[in-house]
């Protein structure tokens, strides 16, 4: 056992306490602490807050008198112990003058419910307990990931992606930036693959990277999406072609309203039009064979289920294409892979949904045609086996029906007051001192909130299996220069000996 660390002190309930620390080098804000309790034996706490207390007068500080040293105080929450799979609060409180010590690892992961098996997401605070979390659960009940820029939101969603793939999850990413299509390459960060006791891995056999037809990468996938051509509303063709002249949009619904009760492709929308005698439909024409020129619809569709297939991750990238398209897309995609998924045709799986804002906006702020169907995903998706994982670095300007939804939150630095206040009212059960540690997180710690855990924790998200498609850098400093030489070279090496 180790050491004594302090004592209690003052007032104390069994639900918290507060601690006189001995050396406060021993003892700092997030660590987990242990108290006997006469009648529940050895309690777990966390430690919450520290503070410096001294008695030395105003009148003495300014005469230069520094003769009282401070003391240093500790306040504790109780986590309680564990027993019959379920954590027990004490039944009485804890006594001033008992003893405090350091809980070792394997009682904070007994009392904080933590599994020996799941998606491995980094370890707890500054210990080296591995957080995971149950798969079903992330799929399930959802999946959110809040942060602002830099803080590493994507690389989290890295992380849980590649837990996913390992466990043979279907996935389909919208990714709006080109991030993840790097799955496929193995990471080289040597020192922190050994700490998290990572190995390198590349996913190049189960990530497929496909582009709509109309977008500028081309060349350079795996090949490109093609959406079905039928039935297209009057609602999506307004989305794509931002006609707002009310006789125009007359014009298209009056064409489609002559078509409905039939299969009707792009061109038969079109030659409807063309039949209607009035000035404006020249115009309409012309948005219409923009729409047809794009390629991105067709009679011969991408299917589906080849999107979404189990051990095998989709990734969607939508650099280039216009906000528009890249909105009816996730909207038909997520609509034909709900119906499927509901009639079985589609193994269970999870769609990830990176810039969350720009398809599910929070009232007020934005509109998109894809909002709906990723709100009954949000509701409903769960009795059918389809998860969402929505990532944005926008808490306030996404949909909060949704991120209420998600069971398991990820929140990692945010500053933004009113990113704040979102979370504040999107997560239950968040306190202000959780709010605090949000705005102080350094890069790649996170607060997880999940059903799997007894309270929120901060986690250090671990280093990621695949490269992370990192932002291109405006300046490099000189260290980095050498290693991408060095990078070039063993690569120019590997490629001559063929090796």
């Amino acid at each position: 056992m180790k050491g004594i660390v302090g004592k209690i002190y003052g007032e104390a309930s069994a639900f918290e306490f507060n601690f006189v620390i001995f050396d406060p080098k021993l003892v700092k804000r997030g660590d987990y602490i242990k108290v006997w309790n006469d009648i529940d034996g050895w309690v777990v706490a966390y430690v919450s807050d520290v503070r410096a207390i001294s008695g030395i007068k105003e009148s003495d500080i300014i005469n230069g008198k520094f003769t009282q040293k401070e003391i240093f105080v500790g306040k504790a929450v109780v986590l309680g112990k564990r027993e019959g799979g379920h954590l027990k609060a004490p039944k009485c409180p804890f006594v001033p003058g008992e003893s405090v010590f350091i809980a070792e690892e394997d009682l904070v992961a007994e009392a904080l419910g933590l599994k020996e098996d799941g998606a491995y997401i980094g370890y707890l605070g500054e210990t080296n307990v591995k957080v995971k979390l149950d798969i079903n659960s992330l799929v399930q009940k959802h999946v959110c990931i809040l942060a602002k820029t830099g803080s590493g939101k994507s690389y989290t969603a890295g992380v849980i992606i590649e837990e996913l793939l390992d466990k043979n999850v279907p996935l389909l990413i919208i990714d709006p930036h080109g991030e993840y299509s790097s799955l496929k390459y193995p990471n080289d960060e040597g020192k922190k693959l050994e700490e998290f006791e990572i190995t390198p891995k590349g996913y190049t056999d189960k990530v497929k990277v496909l582009v709509p037809p109309n977008s500028p990468f081309v060349g350079s996938v795996d090949g490109t999406l093609v959406l079905d051509e039928t039935n297209l509303s009057a609602e999506e063709i307004i989305e794509l072609t931002g006609l707002k002249n009310p006789s125009i949009q007359a014009l298209l619904y009056q064409a489609i309203k002559n078509l409905k009760g039939t299969r009707y492709t792009l061109q038969d929308i079109i030659e409807e039009v063309e039949q209607i005698k009035h000035n404006s439909k020249w115009t309409l024409l012309g948005a219409l064979t923009k729409i047809s020129e794009s390629g991105i619809f067709g009679k011969k569709p991408t299917p589906i289920n080849s999107l979404f297939r189990r051990g095998k991750a989709t990734v969607l990238d939508l650099r280039g294409v216009e906000p528009s398209y890249q909105d009816l897309i996730v909207s038909r995609l997520c609509t034909k892979l709900f119906e499927m998924r509901k009639m079985g045709k589609v193994e269970p799986g999870m769609i990830v949904i990176e810039e969350a804002h720009n398809f599910i906006p929070e009232r007020g702020y934005n509109r998109a045609v894809s909002t709906n169907i990723l709100r009954t995903i949000a509701s409903e998706g769960r009795k059918f086996g389809l998860g969402l994982m929505v990532i944005s670095q926008r808490p306030a300007r996404v949909d909060k029906n949704v991120i209420s939804q998600c069971n398991t939150q990820i929140i990692l630095r945010v500053t933004n007051p009113n990113d704040i206040n979102a979370i504040k009212k999107g997560i239950e059960g968040i306190t202000a001192e959780m709010v605090e540690e949000i705005k102080r997180l350094p890069p790649g710690n996170a607060l997880v909130v999940s059903p799997e855990l007894e309270r929120p924790v901060i986690v250090r998200v671990r280093v990621r299996k695949s490269k992370h498609g990192e932002a291109v850098k405006i300046i490099e400093t000189e260290e980095e220069r050498k290693v991408k030489r060095k990078k070039e070279k063993k690569g120019l090496l590997r490629r001559i000996l063929g090796v």
